[in-house]
């Protein structure tokens, strides 16, 4: 970040010969010529900069000191630090002492002062998520709550992490920041595919470097049963009998205990991370909630119910309705409410807001006009656990958008402070929920990501130019219907100023990810979110872009997922010395093998479904450094020769040889290269007459983060595709 003398004079000699009495926050008598700091490019991109000239390093003698009268505050504040200290250990080697109450520091120090903030009564879950940081000398952060600092924490991690010259510089000057909407969230479905505490933990760090506010933990769901064996009209769906639906896939992610009156604990997954089944425990959430705290990000507890709800009605047949799929509890037996009270009284301490569920439930009453059984049930379920969750201390009760799935006399009758997250316009009628008072955590589902998307007419990955050309956070799935009319979609926007209006969240729903047929790892997700979270953030945080498309997608590159995110791969590395195992991959495209779902109907055209666990048709870039030899990373035919692969190892490393097993198609001439800052890259090998399996390329020692291939010419008329790619120090 720090400019050389001679980008300085030149600068200045522009400026009409402007002379700085200081740098570095000095004491200003060095007469070195400077000029007033540009605005710092950050994700989300900051509210307020006001320049000042020279620079503040941080050096390992600097010291962060935590400022707050509240004793439960600074607690929660030492979390934010030790995270700091994480991060600047990988940023520039060192750690820095944390003093409490220690006052206003001195040159080089890093102050936190929370000043407090008390929610008003008309929305006791509001936050103030603004914060100022001055730099000069020192750097000062102030915030009312520890949200803010934490954010704070983040804007100066990704200033240190562009200063080329030893991420320990920051540029002089003002910042005042805040958010658009107080809801910016993710949404992870654990319930068919699960994830362990160690993915999690990344994430959250991943959330709050991008200043993301909740993450939404799905923790329950199961398998999608289709049709009913009663239905003729559904039985070409059909996947599922009444003689097996006791054993199909269903999945609670979370430690049960029992109680007195429930055996709770035949809820929870019995583990097996070979099929992505893991069960968090108490001692994991007591863990990932403090880390969250310190983060400033709330963690959204969604036990799905009545609806895929196969975990419960397994464990307690006798709780399911028998009008409906196995899957479905019974909201006529009170009890279905007791069992589902207690779950959420063992894992209420853990969270910080809670969602009840109600996705696809029942189905449309047959007549809107007329009281309908099942929507009074559901009405009654909804109201029900919205005063229980309350009296627990909840402040609001979230549901997913389901207003068009109640009868109209029944709608009368429902809890108008539920708030509803609307995903799919049909089944959200969300212009009459808002008519009736409901506020909104826009989910809209033309976002969502399903990976493979077999069976489920959702994009496996979303482009991220069309994602940062067209995604807002404040425009919603609609519908439009008269009564007994199907009726027809349209987007319905809000304004974000409008009290309804709390936020926005994007989805993974991994539909098919309990299926060996379907099989992706923990890289494969991150493939898919990577620059889906960074993109979106932008949007949540200001409602709007701001710097052109390659700027931002070359900043988010730069920028990593946090200094210390660490994604642990599932696999061992073929070979010991492989340092890409906690690394990221990017390449100039990616190629699916298949195509879109045909009628959504399951499966995909052209592709024998039982295969993949042998193929991996998945062609994303993550796929070249997963440790499975199957997967493959595979170029869009229209890069031809000039297709490439980059790997981020995260942090500078000692390397000096490469291993690529080539797949079909290969390079018969390309080069390795390396990188500092995944922008100017040094050619440290040529390769010519290429294409086997584990190929082998030595060069002379580098210290380098990034390391890529780059075609030059084709060895076959395929386009590239690499199963592996290893790289070792020497």
């Amino acid at each position: 970040m720090k400019k050389s003398t001679l980008a300085i004079l030149i600068t200045t000699s522009l400026l009409g010969g402007c002379l700085d009495e200081g740098k570095d926050g000095s004491d200003g008598k060095d007469g070195i010529p400077s000029v007033v700091n540009e605005v710092p490019n950050t994700i989300p991109s900051l509210k307020f900069w006001q320049g000042k000239t020279g620079f503040t390093d941080i050096t390992d003698t600097s010291r962060i000191i935590l400022n707050s009268d509240d004793a439960e505050t600074l607690e929660v504040l030492q979390g934010t630090a030790n995270i700091f200290n994480e991060d600047l250990k990988v940023l520039n080697g060192f750690t820095l002492d944390v003093v409490l109450n220690g006052g206003e520091g001195k040159k080089g120090d890093i102050i936190y002062n929370i000043t407090g903030f008390t929610p008003p009564a008309h929305d006791k879950s509001a936050h103030d998520e603004s914060y100022t940081v001055s730099i000069d000398g020192k750097v000062v952060i102030t915030a009312p709550e520890i949200r803010g600092a934490a954010y704070a924490s983040a804007t100066i991690k990704q200033m240190l992490a562009q200063d080329s010259d030893g991420n320990d510089s920051l540029s002089n000057g003002l910042i005042q920041d805040e958010p658009k909407m107080r809801v910016r969230g993710f949404m992870l479905d654990m319930g068919r595919r699960g994830v362990d505490k160690q993915f999690l933990t990344n994430y959250l760090k991943f959330m709050s470097y991008y200043k993301m506010s909740e993450l939404q933990m799905h923790i329950n769901d199961n398998k999608i049963l289709k049709g009913h064996p009663d239905d003729p009209n559904t039985f070409h769906e059909l996947n599922w009998s009444w003689d097996s639906w006791d054993t199909e896939y269903v999945s609670f992610s979370l430690q049960l205990q029992d109680t007195e009156n429930w055996e709770l604990s035949k809820i929870s997954n019995k583990e097996d991370p070979s099929k992505f089944l893991f069960v968090l425990s108490v001692q994991d959430m007591k863990e990932l909630r403090t880390l969250a705290d310190s983060l400033g990000v709330e963690l959204t507890l969604e036990v799905e119910a009545p609806a895929h709800a196969g975990a419960f009605t397994q464990a307690f047949p006798e709780l399911r309705n028998p009008d409906h799929k196995p899957d479905h509890l019974d909201l006529s037996n009170p009890k279905t409410f007791n069992m589902l009270k207690d779950v959420w009284t063992q894992l209420i301490p853990y969270f910080h807001n809670a969602h009840i569920g109600m996705d696809e439930y029942a189905g449309d009453p047959k007549d809107h006009t007329k009281p309908d059984k099942t929507s009074g049930e559901m009405v009654n379920y909804m109201n029900t656990m919205n005063a229980f969750l309350k009296d627990k201390g909840f402040n609001e009760i979230r549901a997913w958008g389901n207003y068009g799935q109640l009868a109209f006399p029944n709608r009368e009758e429902l809890d108008s402070d539920i708030v509803y997250q609307p995903w799919w316009g049909q089944p959200a009628m969300a212009q009459q929920a808002y008519d009736a008072g409901h506020k909104f955590i826009n989910t809209n589902h033309i976002w969502y990501t399903v990976p493979t998307s077999a069976g489920a007419c959702y994009p496996d990955m979303h482009d991220p130019k069309n994602l940062y050309d067209n995604y807002r956070a404040d425009i919603m799935s609609g519908w439009e219907r008269n009564v007994g009319a199907w009726g027809k979609e349209y987007p319905m926007k809000m304004n974000v100023n409008d009290p309804q209006f709390l936020g926005a969240t994007v989805a993974i729903w991994n539909d098919n990810g309990h299926y060996e047929d379907y099989y992706y790892s923990d890289q494969d997700v991150h493939e898919r979110l990577r620059n889906k979270l960074k993109i979106v953030a932008e949007n949540m945080w200001n409602n709007k872009t701001t710097l052109p498309y390659e700027e931002f997608m070359n900043l988010a590159g730069k920028l990593g997922e946090s200094p210390s995110f660490k994604l642990a791969a599932e696999f061992s590395p073929l070979y010991d010395g492989n340092l890409v195992g906690n690394a990221s991959a990017y390449s100039s495209s990616y190629k699916m093998v298949t195509v879109k779902p045909e009628n959504c109907n399951g499966g995909i055209e052209g592709v024998n479904m039982t295969d993949l666990t042998t193929t991996n048709y998945i062609g994303h870039a993550s796929a070249a450094i997963d440790g499975e030899t199957n997967s493959r990373w595979i170029a869009q035919d229209k890069d031809g020769s000039a297709a490439w692969l980059s790997v981020d190892l995260q942090t500078p490393q000692a390397i000096g040889k490469v291993s690529i097993d080539w797949g079909k198609g290969w390079a018969s001439e390309y080069l390795i290269q390396t990188s500092d800052d995944g922008f100017a890259w040094k050619t440290v090998a040529t390769v010519e007459g290429s294409g086997i399996k584990d190929e082998t390329v030595n060069f002379e020692p580098v210290t380098a983060r990034f390391v890529k291939i780059q075609g030059v010419t084709m060895g076959s008329d395929k386009p590239y595709q690499i199963h592996e790619f290893r790289v070792f120090a020497k």
